[in-house]
C-alpha cells in the first residue's frame, strides 16, 4: 500500500485504484489517502479490508476534504463503524464531486448512517448494504430520498429495517421524483411494511427497478406489491 501511495503522488495517468487483502491495515489506507489528497487523475477508489478500523475512515475523510477528482468510493468488509463513517461524512461536507458511494458491510449503525445522510446530497448512487441501519438509520435515509434531487440508485440490502423504518422510506418514496432503482432485499420487511412500500411504489413516477427478494412476507404482502406494480406507470423490473 505504501509503495502504491508513492506512485499515486506523481502519477498522471492512473484513473482507478482497487486494493485489498489480509495485510491491508489502517496505515496502508492512510498512506493511500494522503497521496490522493494531491492526485488529480484517480476517479475511482475501491478498498476491501477487514482490518480497517475507524482510523481508516478518518483518513479517507481527510482525503475527501481535499480531493476534487474522485467520483466513486467503494469500501467493503471493513470495521470502520460509526466513528469512521462520521470521519468520512466530515470530508464529504466539503466535497462536491463524489457521486457514487458504496460503504458495505462496514459495521455502521444508525449514528454513522445519519452522519452520512446529511452530506450526500450530490450523490447519485448510494449502497449501504449489510450495515446495522435500524429504524433511526432508515429515517435518516428517508430524508435523503425525500429531499435529494440527484439520487438515482439506493441499496440497503441485509439491513434489518423494521416496519417503522419501512414506513418512513415509503413516505419519502411517494414524494421522490428521481430515484430509478431501489433494492431492499433481505431487509426484514414484513407484510405491513411491504404494503406501505407498495402504496408508494404505485404513486411514484420515477422508480423503474425494485428488488425485494428474501423478505418476511406472506401472500398479503406479495399481492400488495404485485398490484402496485400493475398500477405503476414507471416500474418495469421487479
Amino acid at each position: 500500500a505504501r509503495k502504491l501511495a508513492k506512485v499515486l503522488r506523481n502519477n498522471t495517468s492512473l484513473n482507478a485504484v482497487y486494493i485489498g487483502g489480509e495485510y491491508l491495515r489502517d496505515a496502508g489506507v492512510a498512506s493511500i489517502a494522503k497521496a490522493l489528497r494531491v492526485n488529480t487523475t484517480v476517479r475511482t477508489l475501491g478498498i476491501i479490508g477487514r482490518k480497517m478500523t475507524p482510523e481508516a475512515g478518518r483518513a479517507l475523510g481527510k482525503m475527501l476534504n481535499h480531493n476534487t477528482t474522485i467520483t466513486c468510493l467503494s469500501l467493503v468488509n471493513g470495521n470502520i463503524g460509526d466513528t469512521g463513517a462520521q470521519g468520512i461524512a466530515s470530508g464529504l461536507s466539503q466535497n462536491t464531486t463524489l457521486e457514487k458511494i458504496q460503504i458495505e458491510d462496514s459495521c455502521i449503525g444508525a449514528t454513522g448512517v445519519s452522519a452520512l445522510a446529511k452530506v450526500i446530497q450530490n450523490a447519485t448512487h448510494l449502497d449501504l448494504s449489510r450495515n446495522i441501519i435500524g429504524t433511526k438509520g432508515a429515517k435518516a435515509i428517508a430524508k435523503v430520498i425525500k429531499n435529494s434531487c440527484k439520487l438515482k440508485y439506493l441499496s440497503i440490502n441485509h439491513c434489518d429495517i423494521d416496519v417503522l423504518g419501512v414506513r418512513d422510506l415509503a413516505k419519502a418514496l411517494s414524494k421522490n421524483t428521481n430515484l430509478g432503482e431501489l433494492s431492499v432485499a433481505c431487509a426484514g420487511i414484513d407484510d405491513e411494511g411491504m404494503c406501505a412500500l407498495a402504496r408508494s411504489v404505485a404513486e411514484n413516477r420515477s422508480l423503474q427497478v425494485l428488488t425485494i427478494t428474501y423478505n418476511n412476507i406472506s401472500e398479503v404482502g406479495k399481492r400488495a406489491i404485485i398490484e402496485a406494480c400493475a398500477e405503476s406507470q414507471s416500474l418495469n423490473h421487479l
